[in-house]
């Protein structure tokens, strides 16, 4: 089974002055078993909505490395598309790669689980 999975560009956030990275995939995932499949990697949720949840992962706000930063996952479930838009949850001056590279392990994740996730 092919699924469309789409790592779109980096978008401004507003909020911490810091991009956005964000993942599309073109179906749409039961938003329930979303929340348990993230609960179990660390994220708890924070408001949740019909078609729309945010969670949330905790982490340092003082770290040196920048790999432990705590992070906001939103999530959009459209009709035929479910939309994850990874960020920092603070104000940071610069990105050090790690929300990348969450964002990777997310997408790595998500497309290994997609039929469980439907």
């Amino acid at each position: 089974m092919t699924t469309s999975l789409q790592v779109k560009s980096a978008t401004q956030n507003k909020e911490n002055h810091m991009k956005t990275k964000e993942i599309s995939i073109k179906k749409t995932l039961s938003k329930e078993r979303c929340i348990d499949f993230f609960l179990r990697y660390g994220f708890f949720i924070y408001s949740e909505e019909e078609k729309s949840l945010i969670m949330k992962k905790a982490g340092r706000e003082f770290t040196t490395s920048g790999e432990k930063l705590p992070k906001k996952l939103s999530v959009l479930f459209q009709d035929g598309e479910t939309v994850f838009k990874l960020q920092y949850d603070m104000f940071i001056l610069f990105d050090t790669g790690d929300l990348k590279k969450e964002l990777d392990a997310i997408s790595t994740r998500l497309n290994s689980n997609l039929d469980k996730l439907m």
